[in-house]
């Protein structure tokens, strides 16, 4: 893009319905058998205006996008912003009392549902089937009951839950000139282009399957392989029939590629992992039995793309993550308490220039917030060095945030779910680790008599998405705190 970039530039979702409009790839939709041409997704994307337009979609209103990982996806996103909505991309299988949540604090006054909760229509008022291409059925509905909206109204800008660095889930603002010059960032890199094919495994609502394995290819061009149920069954027969050179995935997908059976990946170009360090013994194992280099990305949704690791020598793998992308800046900048905090020489909190970052958060009262210095450096919230050939080396967060298989999950919004059920005194939520040190989600929970373990996991099943509820649940007389009332995390069950 040349000239100067002008406000109306950045809020514009014109640099994405520009790609969309340009693009020529095609997308392999196993689940439905068939290949989307770049004609076909185009027809879809029009009928899918007229439709939401029929169905009272008006200019500014903000729909909750619950699609999963397929040609759907693109289309329906490219629709919803040329009628100057702002989709909200959520989990697909994001239950409805979670989605009625977002609807009330957020001002969500519409649903667009492919393959999700088959009991959405329970916090809906009217709903309707739309099919824009044989086979796909969208799910549109309108909540019975949105909150009014108070603050700016948005046209055309995309939003994303972000888990942030504190406090509950946040709205980051990532409107069209960010994501495509993610997009960019990406392609320049990793020099992605129309020749490439991507296996769409992370999910597309998900910061990183959004800018890698949806934004990227609409710029670059590359072909995408999708399928809403992935599987390592699928992964061996999708790496043997189709010309897929970029394979985004996390580390515990490392981990059972070193279990499971041989796999070809002979026309790999990249395989990447994002979400969570990529553990050094898995990343040598898995060379040694395969010859592939696992190349670790780090990102997050308020920056976009920051660094990929474009070699792995095995010597300094764990939380290596390369250096900065093109057109990324990063610097450390040690906490004053460095020395108490136990921080070893030249690690300290890292920040971010990119002309991919978000535009700003959107708080529960609609306010825009800039989290962001006066010189334009974002603190992402983790600890890392930069050793002296530019590379980052990731050592840490700096919040209580807890990784879920690459996906995030915010402690106090756990918190505040749990609480709302009758006899529940108290909770603390925080993360804990198994043997395989993968993390996962534990609370400690002080009830009335009559409430048991089984129970909250009903309560829990139903009003949160599955990666944030609880695996490990410890009912307690009451939580430990200490004689000023905090809770006390060494004293946890």
């Amino acid at each position: 893009m040349s000239g100067p970039v002008t406000s109306d530039t950045i809020w514009s979702a014109a640099p994405i319905l520009d790609a969309v409009e340009n693009y020529r790839g095609s997308i392999i939709d196993l689940d439905a058998q068939r290949v989307i041409s770049a004609d076909e997704l185009a027809r879809a994307r029009v009928a899918l205006i007229g439709e939401f337009r029929r169905q009272g979609l008006a200019s500014g209103d903000r729909v909750l996008v619950t699609i999963g990982n397929g040609p759907l996806f693109p289309a329906a996103l490219a629709a919803l912003l040329a009628c100057e909505a702002s989709p909200l991309l959520v989990h697909v299988m994001t239950p409805p009392a979670e989605l009625a949540r977002y609807s009330k604090r957020f001002g969500v006054k519409w649903i667009a549902s492919f393959g999700g909760d088959p009991h959405v229509s329970t916090v809906l008022s009217r709903q309707q089937q739309l099919q824009p291409l044989d086979g796909w059925n969208l799910l549109w509905g309108a909540f019975a009951d949105p909150t009014s909206v108070p603050g700016p109204e948005l046209r055309g800008v995309p939003l994303h839950p972000t888990s942030g660095s504190t406090g509950l889930p946040k709205i980051a603002l990532r409107p069209g000139f960010a994501a495509m010059e993610e997009a960019r960032h990406y392609a320049e890199t990793m020099a992605i282009c129309e020749d490439d094919c991507l296996f769409a495994i992370p999910p597309m609502s998900h910061a990183y399957g959004y800018g890698l394995t949806v934004m990227t290819p609409l710029l670059s061009g590359a072909s995408i392989v999708t399928t809403a149920n992935f599987s390592m069954k699928k992964l061996a027969d999708v790496l043997r029939d189709y010309p897929v050179t970029l394979l985004p995935m996390v580390p515990a997908h490392i981990d059972m590629l070193l279990f499971g059976g041989m796999i070809d990946f002979g026309r790999l170009r990249w395989l990447l992992t994002a979400g969570s360090m990529m553990p050094r013994r898995s990343a040598v194992q898995f060379r040694k039995k395969t010859g592939v280099t696992v190349c670790p990305l780090y990102g997050t949704t308020e920056t976009g793309g920051i660094s990929v690791a474009t070699t792995a020598d095995g010597q300094d793998v764990d939380g290596r993550v390369g250096p900065a992308m093109n057109g990324v800046k990063v610097c450390v900048r040690p906490p004053a308490d460095a020395e108490d905090q136990g921080l070893e020489p030249g690690v300290g909190k890292l920040h971010i220039q990119s002309s991919s970052m978000m535009a700003g958060y959107l708080d529960e009262q609609d306010a825009i917030l800039h989290p962001w210095d006066a010189d334009g450096w974002f603190e992402t919230g983790d600890l890392a060095r930069i050793a002296g050939d530019a590379v980052i080396h990731l050592r840490g967060r700096t919040g209580e945030m807890i990784n879920v298989l690459g996906l995030k999950v915010v402690p106090c919004e756990v918190e505040e779910t749990i609480a709302a059920m009758p006899g529940v005194r108290e909770v603390k939520v925080y993360g804990s680790r198994l043997a395989s040190q993968a993390e996962i989600v534990k609370a400690a929970i002080a009830v009335e008599p009559g409430v048991d373990e089984l129970a909250i996991r009903a309560y829990c099943e139903e009003h949160l998405v599955y990666y944030k509820r609880p695996q490990a649940i410890a009912l307690v007389d009451a939580l430990p705190r200490s004689p000023a009332g905090k809770i006390v995390r060494d004293r946890l069950p």
